[in-house]
């Protein structure tokens, strides 16, 4: 069994989907941070949920809640930022708007984890950013001076670290726009 803290961000503003709160917006009936839940594997020893609002009712899918330190809504990075703050050893960071993860994408990603890089899912399609594994102690501070610099991109961080592509068959799949949600893609 691997043990680690599962990060999930959920803290944005959703304005790709028209304002609404991402991870609690509803498929099939149930939210989609429940979705990302239910199809995890292996299972999380704690889970922190980055959130920016609505955090008593994310409270029922997590160990901790917490929002950004910084004003704004300055992006996932900020989320990140406040989760690895609460966080120690293995962490594994996921978007809230993942519908489904590809079997084997977790396990590979905690597999290749290092004290030494940060892993990455890397889908046929490109580099997914917010899905990646890493242990929390090295990588704190330089997220923090990126951050404070008042860079926001994830991809931008990325390029300055040591990073290890792990390779993911098929792409992902975010629900990260209303068309794609009423679409179901």
């Amino acid at each position: 069994m691997v043990e680690y803290t599962l990060i999930i961000l959920a803290g944005g503003q959703g304005q790709r989907m028209g304002g609404a709160d991402k991870g609690l917006v509803e498929v099939d009936g149930k939210p989609l941070v429940a979705h990302l839940l239910d199809n995890l594997l292996p299972r999380p020893t704690r889970i922190v949920i980055s959130a920016n609002r609505n955090a008593d009712r994310y409270q029922a899918w997590a160990d901790q809640v917490v929002a950004d330190r910084r004003d704004g809504f300055p992006g996932p990075l900020a989320g990140l930022e406040a989760a690895l703050g609460e966080a120690h050893g293995l962490c594994l960071c996921l978007p809230c708007d993942l519908l489904t993860l590809p079997t084997a994408m977790t396990e590979d990603l905690l597999a290749a984890a290092s004290m030494e890089h940060i892993c990455v899912a890397h889908d046929p399609l490109r580099r997914q950013p917010l899905c990646l594994a890493l242990y929390a102690e090295p990588w704190r501070d330089s997220l923090s001076e990126y951050l404070d610099a008042g860079k926001r991109s994830a991809h931008g961080w990325l390029d300055q670290l040591c990073v290890q592509p792990v390779t993911v068959a098929t792409p992902l799949q975010n629900l990260n726009h209303s068309e794609r949600l009423a679409r179901g893609t």
